[in-house]
């Protein structure tokens, strides 16, 4: 049986270069079309300007075809894209945070095509979604982290030929479990691969859309495992015998007739091992504390047995990881 298991740490996607804001002269972006911080935005070898919402006005005055890439920080507010052929690069879902200003209103809102919206974690959507597609079709989402988002974590409705890639989606349920890690309404043609799902109720699909690659590829996956096809599912209770990295039974997708014909299993049983090399290490007490910082739940990192993730659970990997204890 494959047990609760944490994701990998996503890496940042970009290294973007730190440029103190003092003046209003030109400024260069490391993009080379449009940065943003907490405090505003500027384009490429242009002026700073200065905003209460960095991210929305870099989306209003961006062109199709522009990256705009948001620096680490905390972002309160929406963020609402009608522009094709965008994209939002964060600079890793571990330091830019997003998160709604209004419980009542998403955080992401994707209406056009050709999208990229990437390195973001998206919270605090408790009425609403946290990243939703209407109508939108040709984009990638992929290395976010979507979590306390109570109506649905990731969200597409009448979106189609999308790819959803090395996200993370946890705690996103409401009104005792109605509501999803991903929801798809009216939606096909979508792949969704080497994501991460720990929510009381996963998924819903009432489409045809794919969750597992065609093909199994040899490489490190979400959750450390040897192979990439399909996604890890915190209920999962499929086996991986031969260990592979991959569950041998399909796991269904509630709504249609969809399946992960290749959901991952955790490559170690090791207790506390969350990055999955086999070992424990200060690198998976970092992990827990990453968790315990976050509000987020996983069974694996909870190995005080207290049914839930905090500091104390960290310093008993860190001590485990040192042999001056045993878990």
């Amino acid at each position: 049986m494959c047990t609760n298991f944490a994701p990998k740490p996503k890496k940042p996607i970009l290294a973007l270069i730190t440029i103190s804001i003092t003046t209003a002269s030109a400024i260069s972006c490391a993009c080379d079309d449009i940065c943003v911080n907490e405090t505003g935005w500027w384009r490429d070898g242009g002026a700073f300007n200065a905003s209460g919402a960095p991210i929305q006005d870099a989306v209003n005055n961006a062109s199709s075809g522009d990256t705009i890439c948001v620096k680490a920080g905390n972002y309160p507010g929406t963020v609402d894209i009608t522009t094709v052929h965008l994209t939002l690069a964060g600079e890793g879902a571990d330091v830019v945070n997003v998160t709604a200003a209004d419980s009542g209103d998403h955080v992401f809102k994707v209406t056009a095509d050709y999208v990229n919206i990437s390195g973001f974690n998206v919270t605090g959507a408790t009425k609403n979604r946290g990243i939703y597609l209407s109508g939108a079709n040709h984009c990638n989402i992929s290395d976010n982290n979507a979590s306390n988002n109570k109506y649905h974590g990731i969200y597409l409705k009448s979106s189609s030929n999308n790819t959803l890639l090395n996200n993370t989606a946890s705690n996103n349920d409401y009104y005792y479990g109605e509501y999803y890690g991903i929801y798809l309404c009216g939606s096909s043609n979508n792949l969704i691969y080497n994501n991460y799902w720990s929510n009381t109720n996963n998924a819903w699909d009432d489409g045809s859309n794919q969750w597992n690659t065609t093909t199994v590829i040899t490489g490190l996956n979400i959750i450390g495992g040897p192979s990439i096809g399909g996604n890890y599912w915190s209920n999962y209770t499929g086996a991986d015998p031969d260990g592979d990295g991959l569950g041998d039974l399909e796991y269904p997708i509630a709504g249609g007739d969809n399946f992960d014909y290749h959901p991952l299993c955790p490559p170690s049983s090791v207790k506390g091992d969350l990055n999955g090399d086999g070992t424990l290490t200060p690198a998976d007490a970092a992990i827990a504390l990453r968790l315990a910082a976050t509000g987020a739940h996983d069974d694996a990192a909870d190995v005080s047995g207290d049914g839930q993730v905090t500091s104390l659970d960290a310093l008993m990997i860190l001590q485990a990881a040192a042999e001056m204890v045993e878990l």
